[in-house]
């Protein structure tokens, strides 16, 4: 007896795509108005057309299967021709979370705009901001805890694409009421107090280059998590930082922090676009065009 075997629809490829983008059948089923059983069926038939898994549930969602993970670019090829013929917005179709990390001296004042381009852009996309420093995000990715990020001078990986954005204006920053005069030298700093990142962090190795340049180590180094952090201590009197010239601008127009010349001059750190390599996610995709267009509109970067 011959058994016929199950086609693929176009109303199951729907089902698994969307379900794959929101990451729940639940979601997926509230986005294309329909019942979640009614949902569950098509993606169960298509999973008997195919004859293998493509999703598996994983808590309260779904995430995919190796086999899914290979069939998603096609469907969303698929899924963009289709929106192509029918003339819609693409910028509708892209939905659902995505974990997006930033480099914590860049989203204090990047990250109001970025979340306007993205509304803008894509309102269907659910951004989880996860803001700390650039080592730390990096590893994130490479863990595939992160879907991508924006980092300040990444250590670097074969399995992470990067993209330069460009140049973060950066300089030497100490309480006004130390009144120093300028330009500042290595030694003239090596023996007042300094606040930095910890190690490997960016922060920390633009300041040990700065210094080590000239032979020196700081004396007096404290060691702070957070760039924010350390911009308050720096306008409170503690020490001198090393800051992203745009965050510093709200303290020195108070006229409680100190923008230092310094000799060397101090290396704008290099921020850059990560995600992991191989990765085609539209939502990954989606949002680095975002940040793109975001970066040159509001002028932050050096090139």
């Amino acid at each position: 007896m011959e058994i016929l075997k199950m086609r693929v629809t176009l109303a199951q490829l729907e089902a698994f795509f969307w379900t794959a983008q929101l990451g729940s059948a639940q979601r997926a089923a509230q986005h294309l108005n329909l019942a979640q059983p009614t949902l569950s069926l098509r993606l169960k038939d298509l999973r008997g057309a195919l004859g293998h898994d493509v999703l598996e549930r994983t808590g309260r969602g779904s995430r995919l299967t190796a086999e899914g993970r290979a069939l998603l670019p096609r469907v969303t090829a698929i899924m963009a021709e289709l929106r192509g013929i029918g003339g819609a917005d693409p910028a509708r179709d892209v939905a659902g979370p995505v974990r997006v990390g930033l480099a914590e001296g860049f989203a204090v004042t990047c990250l109001p705009p970025l979340l306007a381009g993205l509304l803008e852009d894509h309102p269907a996309l659910q951004p989880e901001w996860v803001v700390s420093t650039s080592t730390t995000l990096e590893q994130a990715l490479l863990r595939d805890t992160l879907d991508l990020a924006v980092l300040l001078n990444p250590i670097g990986d074969e399995r992470l694409r990067l993209t330069p954005l460009g140049g973060q204006p950066t300089s030497w920053v100490a309480p006004a009421a130390w009144d120093l005069a300028t330009p500042v030298s290595p030694r003239d700093l090596w023996s007042l107090p300094v606040i930095s990142n910890p190690p490997p962090s960016a922060m920390h190795r633009q300041i040990m280059r700065w210094f080590g340049g000239s032979g020196l180590t700081p004396t007096r180094l404290s060691i702070c998590t957070s760039v924010a952090v350390i911009a308050e201590l720096v306008a409170g009197g503690i020490g001198a930082g090393l800051l992203p010239m745009p965050m510093a601008a709200r303290y020195v127009a108070e006229g409680t922090m100190q923008v230092l010349t310094a000799e060397p001059r101090v290396e704008n750190g290099l921020l850059v676009m990560a995600y992991r390599t191989g990765v085609d996610d539209p939502k990954v995709l989606a949002v680095t065009r975002t940040i793109a267009r975001v970066m040159q509109a509001i002028d932050y970067v050096e090139s």
